[in-house]
């Protein structure tokens, strides 16, 4: 694909992300209230939220693209929004086991977080 085609895709997806997190913010404030709804909202906002981070981190097209910081961004914000729906099964179960699914979900995104970062860092440079 082009590049210019993936930075104007990129700007999309910045502009969803920002929604994506509002609606997670949203979710996790209003679960203490033990809505019938927020389980079936959550589920499909996890759904919908959690894989635009994969996609633009590991996905064909945008693997021949650099890693820049904005695209840097997006996919972590994506993934803090999915970090913070996970919060919600615990918060309406309050159970030792779903507690723990954030927990791993923070290691796994501090080591893609490290993996990446390095990235970043080597595809900064211009001249060798």
């Amino acid at each position: 694909m082009d590049n210019e085609l993936l930075e104007k895709q990129l700007s999309v997806w910045n502009r969803l992300m920002y929604m994506a997190l509002g609606s997670a913010i949203t979710v996790v404030a209003s679960s203490p209230n033990d809505f019938s709804f927020v389980g079936l909202v959550w589920f499909l906002m996890q759904i919908a939220i959690t894989p635009p981070g994969f996609i633009l981190l590991w996905g064909k097209p945008w693997r021949a693209f650099p890693l820049s910081k904005e695209r840097k961004n997006t996919i972590f914000g994506y993934f803090l929004a999915s970090w913070l729906l996970l919060f919600v099964p615990w918060i309406l179960d309050g159970t030792y086991i779903t507690g723990l699914i954030p927990f791993g979900y923070t290691i796994f995104l501090a080591v893609v977080y490290w993996r990446n970062q390095k990235k970043l860092s080597d595809s900064d440079e211009i001249f060798p």
